[in-house]
């Protein structure tokens, strides 16, 4: 005995899962996209005593590494200064290195979260005098966009993908089952 004029899902509920595949493809997508930009970004001799422009994303300052020993690195300390005002750049926690063509880096400080765009001239002073270390100007490293990467580019497109292909199959077999029960009481 089947259960008459019960009806299967419509062709319309196949529209949320379609819907969510989607927003997972776009977040996979534009995660692609930041993660190749940050790739391909390069290091740019950064000349002392002149003067860059920066971007609403910041940079980070990197030197060779193997350049600075381990005690350089903990005493430097790296300002970014405009005619109206001197900020500090934020000292690289650990040591992050970055490799590309031309050789093997390590992050030394990087611009604050909110850091206002302009030109700006770069110093580094340490406890010690005396070193002059030629600096590289490259992409800038954030570990909390790190994770917000990862979660939004990675996390977040697998869920929906997941969730998309389960409702799907929920809905495909709620489909055929009422069709097969349709046709056995029809």
């Amino acid at each position: 005995m089947g259960i008459s004029g019960k009806a299967g899902p419509s062709r319309a509920w196949f529209i949320l899962p379609s819907l969510l595949l989607l927003a997972g493809l776009v977040l996979g997508g534009v995660a692609i996209a930041s993660f190749v930009n940050f790739v391909r970004a390069d290091f740019h001799d950064y000349q002392p005593g002149s003067s860059i422009s920066v971007t609403k994303d910041g940079f980070t300052l990197y030197a060779e590494d193997g350049v600075l020993g381990p005690d350089d690195l903990r005493d430097l300390r790296c300002t970014a200064t405009r005619p109206d005002a001197q900020t500090s750049l934020r000292p690289s926690s650990g040591h992050t290195t970055l490799s590309n063509s031309r050789g093997t880096f390590v992050a030394i400080a990087s611009t604050p979260t909110g850091f206002q765009p302009g030109r700006y001239a770069i110093s580094c002073h340490t406890a010690a005098a005396g070193v002059d270390v030629p600096l590289y100007l490259g992409p800038r490293v954030d570990l909390a966009a790190v994770g917000r990467l990862a979660v939004f580019g990675i996390v977040a497109p697998l869920f929906l993908g997941i969730c998309s292909v389960t409702l799907f199959a929920i809905l495909a077999f709620l489909r055929y089952r009422a069709r097969r029960i349709a046709r056995e009481t029809g």
